[in-house]
């Protein structure tokens, strides 16, 4: 166990058990504010999913980063695969233009949250 783990939980240990409890109180009460449009428990358990649907993927066609209309010299991202929304599944495969690798890497880190199976996601030097 490295040595700022250890002093932590022998910090914890010493004090007494009333104030082991303060800790847990105070992370409670602030993720409860983070968290304020939940009332109940069972708001946060029936709450809606993470919806996959073809309409719910992000696309950039007819947006700044489409590569029809994008000039210059950037990056390209593709990301393609293969997509499950329980019962259905969907093969997609999207492109995007990009000015910083920085954000074609961002884009990407979006995309892999919707693809289940990925074919194919990577960033390369384009120039338009």
């Amino acid at each position: 166990m490295p040595l700022s783990i250890r002093s932590a939980v022998q910090a914890a240990r010493r004090l007494k058990p009333g104030l082991r409890i303060v800790p847990a109180i105070a992370a409670t009460f602030a993720l409860a504010a983070c968290q304020s449009q939940f009332q109940q428990p069972s708001d946060l358990l029936f709450a809606p999913t993470f919806s996959k649907t073809r309409q719910n993927i992000p696309y950039t066609y007819n947006t700044p980063y489409d590569c029809r209309t994008f000039t210059g010299s950037g990056y390209k991202g593709i990301a393609g695969g293969v997509v499950y929304d329980f019962d259905k599944r969907y093969v997609i495969s999207q492109a995007g233009c990009f000015q910083s690798q920085q954000e074609c890497q961002a884009w990407l880190s979006v995309m892999r949250s919707y693809i289940d199976v990925p074919r194919f996601i990577g960033c390369q030097t384009y120039v338009a």
